[in-house]
């Protein structure tokens, strides 16, 4: 008869713990109803008195609590959006807006979580312009005003903001892990009256099931408070000789063909500048290959002087009136 009992009992919790969840969100509005209810029955059954002073009903409505009431209700609906950001920059002074990063990161009161650098700058025989990408931490409520400052760092030239709303999820998660928890103390309950062996060991087994899934929840909503709380900015700094030049949309024709018409001679020049800087870097390499060019064609030339007179000439014709 115990065993049965047992079994009863053990799966009238696992069906609670399941339909806990729906009943969390009915249990609210059944505790509204019945308070509902039983105010109306009130007022049938006791003589109405008259209508107290605008005074008296602001502290009745303190001394009732309605003004928390709707504050908690308030709080059970705020919407919970994670909001991130990616910025792309460009700079001449590469040092000091890494620098800059860093400082107004810290200022903002957020920290830098990751970064990486590529590019050697100016060390071995060529220049290799640098790149740094941070992911850092800021908090969400200042996001907009970092993304502003961050034009005192450098050039920017790409910045997008994006939020996840996840208040739905968040929610569902908290009652579930409500309906969790309870359950949780429903099995302590049983384990405490329990006897057999078999018993404990099935309880234990079933609790150690369900900690481990408020474990997992509660990880789960931590994670969120943290996204939520502090935003995720990526910024990439490039390092480059000249800022990119801001143009806007064309408006004709003329615009159009004057925009490619400066594309082309900045692409000329951009050229022309590579190419001196090209043979002055290395002069002397030229230099030589000239001398050996130069050297090897004035060879060439006099073996084919003096092939031409070694070479046996042809006897002269006689002229025929003779």
């Amino acid at each position: 008869m115990k065993r049965k009992i047992f079994a009863l009992s053990l799966a009238f919790v696992l069906l609670a713990a399941t339909l806990g969840g729906c009943a969390a969100a009915g249990s609210d509005n059944s505790q509204s109803t019945e308070s509902s209810t039983a105010w109306d029955t009130d007022a049938v059954m006791e003589p109405q008195a008259p209508d107290p002073a605008p005074e008296e009903n602001g502290a009745a409505a303190e001394m009732t609590g309605e003004g928390a009431g709707l504050d908690a209700s308030a709080a059970e609906t705020e919407r919970k959006i994670i909001q991130n950001a990616d910025f792309s920059l460009e700079t001449l002074d590469y040092d000091q807006t890494v620098a800059a990063i860093e400082t107004l990161v810290e200022q903002s009161g957020g920290y830098v979580e990751s970064s990486q650098t590529t590019g050697s700058g100016a060390t071995g025989d060529y220049y290799q312009a640098r790149w740094a990408h941070f992911t850092a931490r800021v908090p969400a409520e200042g996001l907009q005003d970092f993304g502003g400052a961050l034009s005192g760092c450098g050039s920017v030239t790409n910045s997008s903001y994006y939020t996840e709303e996840v208040t739905d999820y968040y929610y569902d998660t908290e009652a579930h892990l409500r309906s969790l928890e309870l359950q949780e103390e429903r099995l302590l309950e049983i384990l405490s009256k329990a006897e057999q062996l078999s018993e404990v060991i099935e309880l234990e087994n079933s609790l150690a099931d369900v900690r481990y899934q408020i474990e997992s929840l509660q990880g789960a909503l931590r994670r969120l408070d943290s996204q939520i709380a502090m935003s995720t900015v990526n910024i990439s700094v490039q390092e480059v000789y000249e800022y990119s030049p801001e143009q806007g949309m064309p408006k004709g024709l003329g615009e159009r063909i004057a925009n490619e018409f400066a594309r082309s001679m900045a692409s000329m020049r951009r050229t022309a500048e590579n190419i001196v800087v090209f043979v002055a870097g290395n002069i002397v390499g030229l230099a030589l290959l000239a001398a050996v060019a130069a050297g090897a064609i004035v060879l060439i030339r006099r073996r084919r002087k003096k092939r031409a007179q070694r070479a046996p000439q042809p006897p002269e014709k006689k002229d025929k009136k003779e």
